[in-house]
């Protein structure tokens, strides 16, 4: 009788196992799946026309652009 058991056991245990492989299968190809039509959206939604979030404004007339100064760092280094 407990060799019956142990048979029938083993069975149910086969039977978990590949229920178990083909759920986890399905569940990575379901993840590959997504990632690849993640990848697919993001890429088309860079390939779109670049817009500014915000309008860039002109300077008030009369104004002129102030120029920023060229070279920041001292004209000579000091002897060590």
């Amino acid at each position: 009788m407990i060799e019956r058991m142990k048979a029938q056991q083993a069975r149910n245990d086969e039977r978990d196992n590949r229920r178990v492989f083909r759920w986890g299968i399905g569940a990575a190809i379901f993840v590959f799946l997504l990632a690849l039509a993640y990848n697919f959206l993001t890429q088309t939604r860079e390939e779109g026309p670049v817009k500014p979030e915000t309008p860039t404004q002109s300077a008030p007339a009369g104004t002129a652009p102030q120029a920023s100064p060229e070279n920041t760092a001292p004209a000579s280094t000091p002897a060590k």
